[in-house]
């Protein structure tokens, strides 16, 4: 019963990988044509060896020793003609479902909610884009191209062995039930093996990953160890597992092979004794012989693609599941309205997945329009987490948020990124020119200066040369990123900016230059600073202090001074801490 529904299951998955070969079924049709060619030529030559034998080393037939050059030479014309159409036409569009799969794929990830990535490793979505993928591109057209050619070679070849010999050919057929029982039981082992396959090579890659982007921490710590011993455990599991996929193909095809040359075996014995009371004349003997020889070339690759129809099935299982899983909702329209930027939180509260308690409980305030608004507090008091949910990133628990008093859920998830412009707390750049970072996604704003806003945030500075900023914007300092990113969301347009701990890879002197830049570009702009660091947000016009989840105390830097609370204590702990640090 479960076979059945594994059964089902595959067939379902091959149908809809072969949907993405649909659109290119002119070449396929070509590469199909040209099978038929080989097929043809293959048993053209067995059946061109009878008359050879029979006319021309017995009978000595002069006409037919002319014509055997010629015959078979267009047998072999006709053959490679059929072999080049054949494997460039299925290259061709293996490569393209490929290259329309990966697209699609990558597209989707993309457009994946924040909650996927929180609860999947990347390492997987990488490892499904890349590694996946390739198995399925065997089993999507290489695979049918095998089973094409071959089942065609094999239908011609055992029309012409029954009107060489039905009696022979039919006891030949007796293995077939064999032959079924093999690649039936072969079947269900490759498509748990490559399973079990793909699932360690996301292992690999995630500890990859990890090891990758943390070398710094690897070698200063000396987790050489560790990391060496995690991968060890991950290659292992791979090891067996392709281990166990290379036994099942290794007996698998000697196997059917076996059952074959058993039944080769027989025919010749009745042949040469003439049991079955039929004559065969030495030419006939030769070409069925031929035949059968020819035979057992397609039944071995018959046997053997169907490792790497499992395989692609089992990775197509993957792929398709992570494209069936549902984007990032946006169930509104443009509004097309032109925001002022007020802000409203009415008791909001927020819960992450896997139950890691309240992240906001009950969180209540307004940003007016043109105000500047900071939100201060210990680290995992909920800040940051006020920033995400107005990018639309989370949705709240419960409570509601309020743009020029509509409700967050009326703005299209476009319309309300395009309204807000975040400065988040890890300046994430990408590898490429320090220009197109500033100018990612929206493109270059002509009536924005590029010239001052690069002087006003310090870019030009470092921007000089202009070589690229490195894999994750390496080959720039904490600082220096930061000063990209600010960059980024000044650049852009919107009723919003909101900074989470822009300036907290930067010294005093270049904290106070870029709340000179924040100033200067701010425009009509509301802001909402989220920050650790006091010091930046002395001059706002409400200061909000978070604990917990829940927002303690509220007012002006002096006003918060006053009150002698958690703010003050932040405060004075702060300026002791910065005046030490003047001393060293």
């Amino acid at each position: 019963m479960i076979e059945g529904r594994v059964a089902v299951k595959g067939t379902v998955l091959y149908r809809r990988l072969l949907s993405y070969v649909w659109p290119y079924k002119g070449i396929f049709l070509v590469s199909i044509l040209g099978m038929a060619i080989v097929a043809l030529a293959e048993v053209a030559f067995a059946a061109l060896l009878k008359p050879i034998m029979d006319g021309g080393f017995v009978e000595r037939d002069q006409k037919i020793i002319a014509l055997t050059p010629f015959l078979l030479m267009g047998v072999f014309v006709a053959r490679a003609v059929g072999a080049i159409a054949d494997e460039y036409c299925v290259a061709w569009v293996s490569r393209r479902v490929i290259f329309d799969l990966r697209e699609l794929l990558f597209a989707k990830i993309l457009r994946l909610p924040a909650q996927y990535f929180d609860l999947n490793p990347t390492a997987d979505l990488i490892s499904r884009l890349i590694y996946d993928l390739e198995q399925v591109s065997t089993a999507s057209t290489m695979a049918v191209r095998v089973m094409v050619k071959d089942i065609l070679l094999g239908l011609g070849l055992v029309i012409w062995m029954f009107m060489l010999s039905w009696h022979l050919t039919l006891i030949f057929l007796l293995v077939t039930p064999l032959v079924a029982v093999v690649v039936r039981k072969a079947s269900n082992r490759f498509r748990r093996s490559s399973e079990g396959i793909q699932d360690s090579m996301a292992g690999i890659t995630h500890i990859t990953k990890e090891a990758l982007q943390g070398q710094k921490v690897v070698k200063a710590y000396g987790g050489y160890g560790e990391e060496e011993s995690a991968f060890l455990e991950v290659n292992q599991a791979n090891q067996r597992r392709s281990l166990r996929r290379a036994v099942v193909a290794a007996v698998s095809v000697p196997m059917l092979l076996l059952i074959s040359g058993a039944g080769v075996s027989g025919i010749i014995y009745l042949a040469l004794t003439d049991t079955i009371g039929q004559f065969v004349s030495a030419g006939t003997f030769v070409s069925y012989m031929g035949a059968i020889l020819l035979l057992m070339s397609p039944i071995k690759r018959l046997a053997r693609i169907n490792e790497y129809i499992q395989a692609g099935l089992a990775a197509a299982g993957s792929v398709f599941h992570l494209m069936d899983q549902p984007e990032e909702p946006d169930t509104s329209a443009d509004s097309g309205k032109v925001l002022s930027g007020r802000l409203d939180l009415e008791g909001v509260v927020f819960e992450y997945p896997r139950g890691q308690g309240r992240a906001l409980d009950g969180v209540s305030f307004q940003v007016k329009a043109g105000e500047t608004v900071a939100l201060v507090g210990e680290s995992g008091s909920g800040k940051s987490t006020v920033a995400s949910l107005l990018l639309g990133f989370y949705h709240p628990t419960a409570g509601r948020i309020l743009l020029d008093g509509e409700p967050i859920e009326t703005f299209s998830k476009k319309e309300l990124r395009e309204q807000i412009a975040l400065v988040p707390q890890e300046a994430i750049l990408f590898d490429g020119s320090i220009e197109k970072n500033v100018f990612y996604g929206a493109g270059h704003d002509p009536n924005i200066d590029t010239r001052a806003l690069f002087h006003a945030t310090g870019i030009d500075v470092f921007a000089t040369h202009n070589e690229g900023v490195g894999e994750l914007g390496s080959r720039l300092s904490g600082g220096q990123r930061q000063r990209v990113s600010l960059a980024r969301a000044l650049s852009r347009k919107g009723a919003m900016l909101v900074l989470d701990e822009a300036t907290s890879a930067l010294d005093m002197l270049s904290e106070d230059a870029m709340k000179h830049a924040i100033s200067q570009f701010q425009g009509d702009r509301s802001v909402l600073v989220i920050a650790h660091r006091l010091s930046f947000v002395t001059h706002v016009d409400r200061i909000h202090v978070f604990a917990s989840g829940k927002i303690i105390e509220s007012g002006t830097h002096d006003s918060l001074l006053g009150q002698n609370g958690a703010y003050a204590k932040m405060w004075y702990t702060q300026q002791a801490q910065a005046s030490s640090a003047e001393d060293v």
